[in-house]
């Protein structure tokens, strides 16, 4: 193993414990990936918890060879993972689950930005309707991506692009914070709340 796919190693290691220590993934879901050079990215392995990862569960698959990642236990988002790859310059893909985000556009088609931060670091997000587990339509969030370097996948999850993990992961961040400030003031906004929303306001506020 070369000494620059060790550092990656460990750097999709860490920021799959800083995912789930954020409650950003749950389980075995998820995945993440790092281009390693112009033709190998480091990928998860399938069904492994991104917060527990060892360095085994990480694999090299090159991308110009399509029969390889089929002999190898690699996640069900490496079409989706190595076509962002040949798509753009990205560095890094984080594929995760965001609850709050998840529950938000299960109902919403969009979201307003109702901080000046959320229109600056996140401005239009795309949403891509999704009814599988798994990305079967690739090229739509692709497209997506030409958009913004995060994208929501409706009923499914969030994918986001980067330089590096950090700058991936603080687009999440920032859209899941920026969920969250619109729950919240709707329901500041209730002057008779209902048993439920009363809850959530304990739980959110």
């Amino acid at each position: 193993m070369s000494e620059k796919a060790k550092v990656l190693k460990k750097q999709i290691i860490n920021i799959g414990k800083k995912l789930c220590r954020l409650g950003l993934v749950s389980g075995r879901a998820g995945n993440l990936s790092a281009r390693l050079d112009r033709n190998n990215l480091l990928i998860t392995a399938t069904g492994c918890a991104l917060g527990d990862l060892k360095y085994c569960d990480i694999l090299q698959v090159n991308l110009t060879k399509k029969k390889e990642a089929k002999t190898k236990p690699v996640s069900s988002e490496f079409p989706l993972h190595s076509l962002i790859y040949q798509s753009f310059a990205s560095k890094v893909v984080i594929h995760c689950h965001p609850p709050l985000t998840n529950a938000y556009f299960s109902v919403y088609p969009s979201i307003k930005a109702l901080t000046l931060e959320t229109k600056f670091y996140l401005g239009e997000i795309p949403v891509v309707k999704q009814k599988t587990p798994t990305v079967t339509r690739p090229e739509a969030v692709i497209s997506a991506l030409k958009k913004a370097k995060l994208v929501v996948l409706k009923n499914h999850g969030v994918v986001s692009v980067g330089e590096n993990f950090d700058v991936a992961l603080s687009f999440i961040e920032t859209l899941e914070a920026a969920v969250k400030v619109v729950v919240v003031a709707r329901l500041l906004q209730q002057k008779t709340p209902d048993p439920l929303n009363k809850q959530l306001k304990k739980y959110l506020i």
